[in-house]
């Protein structure tokens, strides 16, 4: 009985990763407004930082990490792998530390998610700033210029779902 437990917990966690990623995806189709050198603002973070707060750092990193390469599959701006690999799967990836948060009250949680953002945005600054060329402020104002925003619409989200106890529906684990 604990082995088929144990596998149906494994299944599910292996589909709300999916879910997410999937979710994320086609959020990062809706796009409020697109910057000409790359960069949008977009609901895409919300799935990755939900599931990170309902299921801990390892399927939240997981999560982003798979909706990076998607991105980079599908619609990314590729100069090289390794900033490929900084400005998709890890800079989602880092979206999963909103899941460090000590606590889970609604404050506690949008702060946490602030703070996921910017280890987000540094990934792109350090991205912008090793490969588009430019200094390093050229590459932090761009790169806030739609950071900002989304982030402000990401904990809107974030804040609604958690509110109206969409977040938090009698499971959490902290892997």
């Amino acid at each position: 009985m604990k082995s088929t437990l144990k596998i149906n917990n494994r299944t599910r966690l292996l589909v709300e990763c999916s879910l997410a990623c999937a979710m994320g995806y086609v959020l990062s189709y809706i796009r409020i407004f697109t910057m000409p050198q790359g960069g949008s603002v977009t609901l895409a973070p919300v799935p990755i930082l939900a599931l990170s707060i309902i299921s801990g750092i390892k399927p939240g990193a997981a999560a982003g990490f798979a909706l990076g390469v998607l991105k980079i599959i599908t619609s990314g701006h590729v100069i090289g792998w390794v900033q490929a690999f900084i400005d998709y799967p890890a800079a989602y990836a880092l979206l999963s530390a909103v899941a460090l948060a000590p606590g889970k009250d609604v404050l506690t949680l949008v702060v946490f998610s602030i703070a996921a953002f910017c280890l987000k945005t540094g990934a792109h600054v350090y991205s912008g700033y090793l490969f588009f060329g430019g200094s390093l402020k050229t590459s932090l104002v761009y790169n806030l210029s739609y950071s900002l925003p989304e982030l402000a619409l990401c904990v809107l989200a974030l804040y609604a779902l958690i509110k109206n106890g969409a977040v938090f529906s009698g499971r959490m684990n902290k892997n």
